[in-house]
């Protein structure tokens, strides 16, 4: 349900109006020595002195959660160990040469077999990702080869089993044995290896050629072969162990056809063995079936970048997957790690918090501390030269290459925008942008920024129905982050008017802190006919922005469903709104709506403040409290509200209607004084340096409040605390009381 307006902080403008003019009115008198200010003390209150007057300037918190900030970590699947010491590739589908190494980089969560679907036995040592190959490492020793495989969960040290087939040029044999059968790829030598065991062409290897590390992931073993300076071909295969050197082949299990092999993950795959289409789009640099994206989109999970591995495993044929590994260059100690900087890429980061390994079906919990992300970066990117970004949040039931299939959203978006687009796995398909969603949002945002130069004060935030909602949601959460929003088809909250989410949002109600977005215009999409988003809830939400007298547009297209923009492809009105949109950063007036439920701290996600006001505690026996303060020191008065209505045909027959901000006609006189409105909050601090009071002469601050208000001042001329009565109260304060001349 919404969160309706109450008298005491009312966003109409003719009544806040009217309500700010009584504070003034209240301020005057206390100045006037006519009325008590809120602590029973009369007159300024001297803050405690600090270096003061030429005091530092006292910044408020960066915005966004802490992690947001931290620089990027280094996962341990892909740590240096022994003699391994190459910078892992972090970007899936790309090979390398590194000082000797040779490495291959493959996609998390690809172990889909010859079905393309995640089938794995209800055995907790398989954890549905035991045979997810995240990377494999070869290199020439004294003794032979060496080889290292580090997988994405490893909850058992024998749980997975992984071949590597060699061709070294001879007659070879398709049939690789370890009930795998025939595989399409003629291999001299098969090399297999499990946490407790290893064979070369079904011969054991002794204890000291292979080795486990639980820890990392790592399976290592080395073979007695001499390959000189050839070019030796390689092909990689996992499956899960039968504890007896083979792959496990039973009943029940990953639901394969009689002649499929029993194989989840093929290794040495490489973007172009696994393009995500199959119609070029020059503006990309991607080919784009985007039948097959309207197709995922309508409920299949797709876009893993596995369906070439499936139909390669389902024909019995990997010979095309595999990698040609050049010996001579190893020998040499070539570095050749040249992956383009532009374009559509599949990145993998380290998360900073370890949720436990595997895949968890019941919620569709991606755990494990190796996460994807996939961006796209215009070919105008140049190092050096900040770029503007896109927060793009996929839909439900989809993963982080949903927009692959939708190219002229990334191009009309991204490309002519000169923008990078940042596209989130979020954990999992169905995370509403909550808790682990939000969490992976920003730690992919981390990651992208080490990676790539980034204009702080160009984001932007969009998405399709869920992504629509995380639009909504953290829009709102984060309005410091966010110079505008695109939601497309997106709900708004739980309710069957609001569109049905079958409680998986619960109190995460995006209804309830619109008051957060007055610096966030929004652009919504809405189809009349859309039947997963009812349009009824879609124009609650917009009633509620225009209630609060905030900029937004909602055009609504009679003849849409829920899927008819997906299918259209036409974006050009959400690029005209969004455009070279500026962040807000220290706005005159600050609205904020803090719902503790919303936060989550296992993962330190917490909402308690935006702008200059932060630290903002609701009161114990309420579920939600917001602030409204304004500075006086710039002067201040209410934009003009411009509501309109217009018909349009862009991209499709629409009808726009909204709210512009104009201008206001007249201005307020500066004066060293903020107002606030305080509902059900007990404190809050307020960092007066950000809207440049004046620290050396006495700054009123005029409250009305619902509850004793305790409120910090915070200044790099020294600070204070001030406890304010229920009601409407007045105090003076300096910070600094030595004057500018001291």
């Amino acid at each position: 349900m919404g969160t309706e307006p109450t008298d005491l902080l009312d966003d109409a403008a003719g009544t806040d109006s009217s309500r700010r003019r009584v504070l003034r009115t209240v301020g005057m008198a206390t100045a006037a020595g006519l009325v008590g200010t809120g602590a029973g003390t009369g007159g300024s209150v001297g803050a405690e002195q600090q270096s003061c007057p030429g005091g530092d300037h006292l910044e408020s918190p960066r915005p966004g959660p802490d992690v947001l900030d931290d620089d990027p970590v280094l996962p341990p699947q892909f740590e240096s160990t022994d003699e391994w010491d190459a910078d892992p590739l972090l970007v899936s589908g790309r090979t390398a040469y590194d000082g000797g190494e040779f490495l291959s980089q493959g996609w998390a969560f690809d172990d889909r077999g010859p079905e393309d679907e995640r089938e794995y036995p209800d055995e907790d040592r398989y954890a549905n990702n035991a045979a997810d190959i995240l990377e494999i490492r070869t290199r020439p020793t004294d003794d032979g080869v060496a080889y290292r495989i580090a997988l994405n969960t490893m909850i058992e040290p024998d749980a997975a089993i992984v071949a590597i087939g060699i061709d070294t040029g001879g007659d070879g044999d398709t049939d690789w044995g370890h009930n795998l059968g025939d595989l399409g790829a003629p291999v001299d030598h098969v090399l297999a290896v499990w946490g407790t065991g290893a064979t070369l062409d079904g011969e054991a290897l002794p204890d000291d050629a292979f080795s486990v590390d639980v820890d990392r992931n790592h399976l290592e073993v080395e073979v007695d072969l001499e390959p000189g300076r050839e070019t030796w071909r390689h092909y990689a295969v996992a499956g899960l162990h039968d504890r007896d050197g083979d792959f496990r082949q039973d009943d029940g299990f990953l639901d394969i056809g009689d002649d499929d092999p029993p194989v989840y993950n093929v290794g040495f795959r490489t973007v172009e063995d696994e393009p995500l289409e199959a119609e070029e789009d020059d503006r990309l640099g991607l080919d784009i079936d985007l039948l097959e994206g309207i197709a995922s989109l309508l409920g299949g999970e797709d876009g893993w970048r596995s369906a070439n591995q499936a139909e390669a495993l389902s024909e019995r044929d990997i010979s095309d997957l595999g990698a040609d590994v050049d010996f001579g260059r190893l020998e040499d100690g070539d570095v050749d790690r040249e992956i383009p900087q532009t374009g559509y890429h599949n990145r993998l980061y380290g998360s900073r918090y370890d949720l436990g390994e595997g895949i968890t079906l019941d919620d569709e919990m991606y755990r494990t501390r190796v996460q994807p992300y996939s961006v796209y970066v215009p070919e105008s990117y140049e190092p050096g030269e900040p770029a503007p970004m896109h927060l793009l949040l996929h839909s439900l039931g989809q993963n982080y290459n949903q927009y692959a299939a939708s190219p002229n959203k990334l191009a009309q978006l991204g490309a002519e925008r000169d923008a990078i687009v940042l596209m989130p796995h979020g954990r999992g398909p169905s995370g509403w942008w909550a808790n682990e969603a939000e969490l992976d949002a920003f730690e992919a945002w981390a990651d992208l920024t080490a990676r790539y130069d980034i204009d702080v004060d160009r984001v932007t935030i969009g998405g399709y129905s869920m992504g629509g909602f995380g639009t909504y949601r953290l829009g709102s959460l984060y309005p410091d982050l966010f110079a505008r929003g695109f939601a497309v088809v997106g709900p708004a909250d739980e309710d069957i008017l609001g569109g049905p989410t079958d409680d998986l949002i619960g109190d995460q109600n995006a209804m309830r802190v619109t008051d957060n977005l007055r610096h966030v215009p929004l652009l919504m999409w809405a189809g009349v006919l859309d039947e997963l988003v009812p349009y009824a809830g879609v124009r609650n939400y917009r009633r509620q922005l225009a209630d609060h007298g905030y900029r937004h547009r909602l055009d609504s297209f009679p003849a849409d469903d829920h899927f008819t923009p997906f299918v259209r492809d036409e974006w050009g009105p959400g690029q005209a709104y969004l455009g070279d949109a500026v962040v807000e950063r220290q706005p005159a007036r600050v609205t904020y709506r803090v719902a503790p439920e919303f936060g989550n701290d296992e993962y330190d996600l917490e909402h308690d403040g935006v702008y200059w006001v932060h630290e903002i505690e609701v009161a114990d026996d309420e579920d939600d409290g917001v602030i409204d303060a304004i500075s006086l020191v710039d002067g201040y008065d209410e934009p003009e509200i411009e509501e309109f209505e217009e018909e349009s045909t862009d991209p499709e027959l629409n009808t726009r209607e909204g709210i512009h901000w104009r201008d206001p006609l007249e201005r307020h006189e500066p004066e060293n004084a903020i107002e606030l409105e305080a509902e059900d909050v007990t404190a809050a601090t307020l960092y007066v340096d950000d809207v440049g009071v004046d620290t050396t002469e006495p700054l009123e601050i005029r409250v009305e409040t619902s509850h004793k208000l305790t409120l910090t001042l915070e200044s790099g001329a020294g600070n204070e605390t001030l406890e304010f009565e229920t009601g409407e109260s007045s105090q003076s304060v300096e910070l600094c009381d030595r004057g500018p001349n001291s």
